[in-house]
């Protein structure tokens, strides 16, 4: 029997958190300042060791790995070589299913203050690492604020270090935060850029900018006595954005300005996952595992620990821990009326729970990005399925009574609106929970959808936290894979059940006593268990079934541009959902919409119509 397609998540590797520098606005606080390097030395390779086996045995595949701080070039060479070399042969041993998947990754990568540089760089250029340089721009103020321990300047030592990055011959960048103190030097920070790309020789379409932000940690540590970290307003980053706009557009860096240089405030990264605890990991030399460099320390942002910890336990806690924080600074109105909510999702919860506000603290400036590239970053086009989708994913309760405002702008009497709506016993996860057959088709390891042979399990069209959308043509191979088992649920005779697949069309309809407008229905297809043979792709204990012949009889049905939706579940769970919406109102009122595992695709016919 094939094994199962693993899950794939994005591990940061903390071997050190010691830190050689004393920036002043380290969010990480007295973190860096413990010097526990001999014992870091002595675990660094063992504890990725342990880890990257333990989540393999889970079925688990890290498809990036990347060292971390601290300041990894602490840690001597040899040391540093071990963990290269474990890292390329963790590239190389899952090769065929991370290339798959679209992961090109080959060689190590590490963020680091660039002071060690030099020390290093026989070993980071054997190893082909993949260096991301952090400094301070404008550079007076890394001459300022980013010292040793002892207040002494490292800002001569670091540009030699830039001048001989410059000639590395492999990946690079550098990255810079910006606090409002550096915005008030913007044209400084011009100025340098341009220091940087000609005196330095240092590509500088290679360049990040990020925006800081208060920390607790940081706060504890200066006793609320650090006026340096005061964060940026929105109007500043927008600001920010126009002026070197101005500046560099028509220039030779033009290309870094549209392409690099605001890249993290873009759906690629993790700050605008559904639910990041569903993909990034920080795992640190202790064992300890939280969700990033910014929640190292704060209990919120602690899943568990890789030596105490079963994978399962450190799996759920990560969702629910980034679920609850979204949850606590409520769903913001501004959110709830965006027209850009699929791309964002509220932003990174690690800030929203400092700064104790329920939006994006850059949400004026990506919205500025979208609108900016409009060809990269579309509007939603149902912005009210959208933000269902986030809600019933994320804030669950509140979709209870977004329901039932939904019942009351029908005109039904709020007297009969019934208080246990509002119960956790009465939410949709906890019915779905409680109930086996419902856990069996609301799964997300029962249907594997197949395309040219790369693999992608399906999810409830309720509960899955990020949408994919696939583009299809009649020369793609698709197929649809589920076990054996799955036709024996709430059926007492296999033979009779089969597999429904259900077509709709997002070129809205309304229809029906409650005059709902939704997608309109294209075809309702399905399969006897007997005509199904055993799956090549997933073994004898699976079934599958072809696309193919279906989606090419309805191309004539496809509209370019239009999106289709493809429900799959079986007969009987089919009946059951249905029969659980007649015996139970909860569950009624929060299943409205098909709740079957589903995938969605653009069609690209021989002759669109």
């Amino acid at each position: 029997m094939t094994k199962q397609q693993p899950q794939t998540i994005h591990l940061l590797y903390v071997p050190t958190l010691f830190c050689n520098l004393g920036c002043r606005y380290c969010y990480l606080g007295h973190q860096i300042d413990n010097n526990t390097l001999k014992q870091d030395q002595k675990n660094a390779l063992s504890t990725l060791n342990f880890a990257l086996d333990k989540l393999n045995s889970a079925n688990i595949l890290p498809f990036n790995v990347s060292l971390h701080g601290g300041e990894v070039t602490t840690l001597p060479s040899t040391v540093l070589s071990d963990l290269f070399q474990r890292i390329k042969q963790h590239y190389l041993q899952h090769y065929d299913v991370l290339s798959a998947k679209g992961f090109k990754k080959y060689a190590p990568h590490i963020k680091t203050n660039l002071y060690n540089f030099e020390k290093h760089y026989d070993v980071l250029l054997k190893n082909k690492v993949s260096i991301s340089a952090s400094i301070d721009l404008p550079l007076k103020l890394h001459d300022k604020y980013r010292t040793t321990k002892k207040g002494g300047s490292t800002l001569a030592h670091t540009l030699n270090n830039v001048r001989l990055l410059s000639q590395y011959p492999h990946s690079k960048k550098i990255s810079t935060t910006l606090f409002k103190e550096h915005l008030e030097n913007t044209q400084s920070i011009i100025d340098d850029i341009w220091t940087l790309q000609h005196e330095y020789d240092f590509d500088m379409n290679q360049f990040n900018v990020m925006f800081g932000f208060e920390s607790d940690l940081n706060d504890e540590k200066y006793s609320f006595n650090n006026t340096m970290t005061a964060a940026v307003s929105g109007h500043q980053q927008v600001a920010f954005f126009h002026t070197l706009k101005q500046h560099f557009v028509g220039t030779e860096l033009e290309y870094g300005f549209k392409n690099h240089w605001f890249d993290e405030f873009t759906p690629s990264y993790c700050t605008n996952a559904t639910n990041c605890g569903e993909r990034f990991f920080l795992l640190q030399s202790d064992g300890n595992i939280y969700s990033c460099v910014r929640g190292q320390g704060v209990p919120e942002f602690h899943y568990g620990n890789i030596f105490e910890h079963t994978i399962e336990t450190i799996l759920d806690n990560a969702k629910s821990n980034i679920q609850t924080v979204h949850q606590q600074h409520g769903l913001h109105e501004d959110c709830q009326q965006c027209d850009y909510l699929h791309l964002c999702h509220t932003g990174c919860a690690f800030v929203k729970s400092q700064q104790n506000r329920g939006k994006s603290y850059t949400c004026e400036l990506q919205k500025t990005l979208y609108k900016e590239y409009p060809a990269r970053f579309p509007k939603a086009t149902d912005k009210p399925a959208t933000l269902r989708q986030y809600t019933v994913t994320i804030h669950p309760d509140l979709a209870i009574k977004n329901a039932i405002e939904e019942e009351k702008s029908s005109n039904l009497n709020q007297n009969n609106i019934t208080p246990e709506l509002y119960r956790p016993e009465n939410s949709l996860l906890n019915l779905i929970s409680h109930d086996e057959i419902l856990s069996t088709l609301y799964a997300d390891n029962v249907f594997t959808l197949s395309i040219n042979n790369e693999q992608t399990r399906l999810s409830s069209q309720l509960l899955k936290t990020v949408r994919s959308f696939h583009t299809l043509n009649s020369d793609d191979d698709i197929s649809i894979h589920m076990p054996r088992s799955l036709f024996n649920v709430n059926c007492q005779d296999i033979y009779k059940n089969t597999l429904c697949i259900q077509l709709l069309r997002d070129t809205p309809v309304i229809y029906g006593d409650e005059q709902r407008t939704k997608q309109a229905h294209t075809a309702t297809h399905q399969v006897f268990y007997h005509l199904l043979q055993s799956s090549p792709l997933l073994g004898e204990e699976y079934v599958f079934w072809s696309l193919n012949g279906l989606l090419n009889d309805l191309q004539p049905h496809f509209i370019g541009n239009i999106l289709n939706n493809c429900f799959f579940t079986t007969q009987s769970l089919r009946e059951y959902h249905y029969q659980k919406q007649k015996n139970n109102a909860f569950y009624h009122i929060q299943a409205i919409n098909l709740p079957f595992q589903n995938m969605e695709f653009f069609w690209l016919p021989e002759n669109p119509l």
